[in-house]
Parts: structure tokens; sequence; C-alpha cells
């Protein structure tokens, strides 16, 4: 089987909004083909995302487009019912279920959501490799945030991590990254924006404002156990992509400007994107 496609440096989220009805399916899909207009491969979702509903928007959006410049990263190890499943079976059964809501033969990245240590057991390791032997999943990587994430690098058979990268990381996320890179490793970033962005005060003019407002009302209430983090100078997504090691910065947002904002930072051409096949599906799509 050919490598994966190219990761373009700003990924797009189909997550929170875009799986929900925060953001209605055309609007989702309206965006996701501006992204990929712009040059981003990268897509990111899960199926513990509004039951699959990240899936299944970013599967639709995908039809008819050339499967091969696409890089599609989504997750397993926490269901559609958002039951943590970390087992053999369960995993490959998420895998199964992605599949289908994706429109798509295989998956380029797969992500075990969060993991514990514990939970990467010798008897899972052997199931991803068989998925990625069998052509279901190219590459396999874990997603998290703290010391799970060190386990993973010392396994020595992750092709890719998923955490967080902003300015407010600690010595010790920061060398985790950088570890991972030094072991060959693709370090994707994520809440780049989110965790440096201020509660916006204006009242919500769309549904998908409603959310952010919903988001913003949450973490006050977890005030205490969440980090204020200062933007830096020149913005929180110039500083994630300026890390070294970090090979793309995956970003959510439910407005064109912000997402055509966000690829000039990333350096990337509107027009370059992958191109619609003339009455063609994604290959396998149902």
């Amino acid at each position: 089987m050919s490598d994966p496609a190219p990761l373009s440096r700003l990924g797009f989220g189909v997550t929170g909004p875009h799986a929900s009805l925060a953001v209605s399916r055309r609007g989702s899909q309206r965006l996701i083909a501006e992204a990929i207009d712009l040059g981003i491969t990268l897509f990111d979702t899960g199926p513990a995302y509004g039951r699959g509903e990240g899936e299944r928007r970013l599967g639709e959006a995908l039809r008819g487009r050339r499967r091969d410049g696409l890089f599609i990263a989504t997750k397993a190890g926490i269901d559609i019912d958002r039951h943590r499943d970390f087992s053999a079976g369960g995993i490959e059964m998420s895998v199964r279920g992605s599949l289908e809501r994706l429109r798509t033969p295989y998956i380029d990245l797969l992500l075990l959501h969060g993991p514990s240590a514990a939970e990467m057991s010798d008897r899972l390791i052997r199931r991803l490799e068989a998925l990625r032997e069998r052509g279901m999943v190219r590459q396999i990587g874990v997603c998290g945030r703290g010391p799970e994430l060190d386990a993973a690098i010392d396994l020595g058979v992750f092709d890719a991590l998923m955490a967080p990268v902003h300015a407010g990381l600690d010595t010790a996320a920061l060398a985790r990254l950088a570890r991972a890179s030094e072991a060959g490793m693709k370090v994707i970033g994520i809440e780049a924006i989110s965790a440096s962005a201020r509660p916006d005060l204006r009242l919500p003019a769309s549904r998908a404002d409603l959310w952010y407002l919903a988001r913003a009302a949450k973490r006050a209430l977890t005030a205490a156990k969440t980090q204020r983090i200062t933007a830096p100078p020149g913005g929180a997504l110039k500083w994630a992509l300026a890390r070294s090691g970090v090979d793309a910065v995956v970003c959510l947002t439910t407005r064109s400007a912000n997402l055509a904002a966000n690829a000039r930072q990333a350096g990337l051409a509107a027009g370059a994107g992958n191109p619609q096949l003339s009455g063609t599906d994604l290959p396998g799509a149902p």
C-alpha cells in the first residue's frame, strides 16, 4: 500500500460544533470544501464526536474527492456512546464503524483516544498492526495530554502523536513533544487557539456562537482546574506552527474568514486543493 498523503501544516477539525446542531450539515460541508480549496489535506475527527456525526459529515463532504490527496485521521477507544473500550476487538469494531461513516476504504491515521499506559496492551498493539497489514489503517498513533504519551513514545510502535501545542505548556510537555519528534513520530498539535482564546462577550449571532458560549461557560465553571493562558506575541496559531518538531496543527472554526486567516498563517495557497472528480465517489464508498 502506498504512503499516506502529505500532511498540510494546518488541519481542519470536524469536531465540536461540526458534530452537532450548532452547525448545519451543509455548513460543515461548505467549510470542508473551502479548507480543501485552501490547500488543507489533514482532517481530524472521531466516533465520539456527536455519536459519529463528525465522521458522517466528513465522509459526505469528501464524496467525489481524490482520496490519495487527503489525510484522514480518526480515533478509537471511546465509542459513539462515549464508552471507553481499548480491547483489541473493541478497537477493530470501532475502525469498521468509522470506515463506514467516513465512506472510505482506509484511514490514514488511527489515533487511540486517550488510552492509559495499561490499556496499550500487547494484544491491542498486535491488533493495530494487523489492521495496518490488512490495509484498513495506514498509520497508528495516540491522542492524549499527559504521561500516557510518554508510554506511547516508549513503546516505539506508533507513527504519530496528537497533543496540545500552546504557549501554556510546561517544560515536561514541551520535552515530550521533542522526544516524539526525535523518535521519528509525526507530531500533530491541538488546542493551539482554544487554549488561549478569550471569552467572546458579543451577543451570539448563530447556533455556532451559542456552542462557543456554552464552552466558555463550562470552562468558567471549572476555572480552578483550567490554566489561564495568555496568547503569545503574533498569535497562538503562529506560536504553535513555529514550534520545532510540530508537523501540523489542527484548528476548529465555523467561519470562512477565520479559516482563510489560519491558512494564510500556515503558508497555504488558495486554489491548491484536492480536485473534484466528475461523478466519482471516494474509492470503496457505498
